[in-house]
């Protein structure tokens, strides 16, 4: 397993989840394993047949792979960071993704997106870097008093032994972070891996080259955004512009 892994460029743990089916195998994968092996088109012809099975969905293997994690770097650009969402800003945010769900349904997401939060008691917990577009601040979610409460609690995220929280401003114009969520994991073993999460699609990338470029990408976007105490002044900012909304008629 260690000298295929070294062979076709990825890590033995990640070989060995591929092996035991905990994570799908990529595509790219398939013919690096045909060279090696002398198997002409094997598995590729493999992966086409089984292109189509239903596989456990890539948030589930997030999952996973977020709670054996020393460290993740998380980029936003529609939302605030699930780890650092409040009851009320999730229960505005799972509404809007489906106004037809039941009080008991959001209630269960809420749930499980709070107990997420267990890898923060582990022993040092991982080290959570998130960088959030500007315009997360200002989207209104629920109500100007959900986003007060949202925001506040944010402010405690800024800047600590464990991580940081900082802010993309919306004047640094256009940069090559174009899912809605995109974070960056290292595993306890060395390897490293981008989890691509849009509206409607997830992605996992575990190809070593492929990492490599959006890590890059992640710290390109970063070396623009403000600092932990210049994010936090907006914050306040935009907490002030909430409480001057006008209240909604009773």
């Amino acid at each position: 397993m260690t000298e295929l892994a070294d062979v076709v460029g990825y890590s033995k743990a990640s070989m060995s989840r591929f092996e035991t089916g905990d994570s799908r195998v990529p595509e790219e994968l398939c013919p690096k394993l045909d060279a090696v092996f002398g198997t002409s088109g094997l598995f590729a012809t493999l992966f086409e047949m089984l292109r189509n099975v239903p596989f456990p969905d890539r948030y589930s293997e997030y999952m996973a792979l977020e709670r054996e994690a020393i460290a993740l770097s998380e980029w936003t650009g529609f939302h605030i960071s699930g780890l650092l969402q409040t009851p009320g800003y999730m229960r505005a945010l799972f509404r809007d993704g489906n106004p037809g769900a039941s009080d008991a349904r959001v209630a269960t997401l809420i749930e499980r997106r709070m107990n997420r939060r267990v890898i923060f008691d582990k022993k040092p917990p991982p080290y959570l870097k998130v960088l959030l577009d500007e315009s997360v601040l200002r989207r209104t979610m629920g109500s100007p008093e959900v986003m007060i409460e949202q925001l506040e609690a944010l402010l405690g995220t800024m800047d600590h032994e464990y991580g940081n929280t900082r802010v993309l401003p919306l004047k640094h114009g256009g940069f090559g972070l174009n899912e809605a969520t995109q974070i960056y994991i290292e595993l306890p073993d060395g390897t490293s891996l981008a989890y691509l999460e849009g509206n409607a699609t997830s992605r996992m990338i575990e190809e070593p080259g492929m990492v490599t470029e959006r890590k890059r990408d992640y710290e390109r976007a970063a070396a623009y955004a403000l600092s932990p105490a210049e994010s936090a002044a907006m914050i306040r900012t935009v907490i002030k512009e909430y409480e001057e909304c006008p209240k909604p008629p009773n």
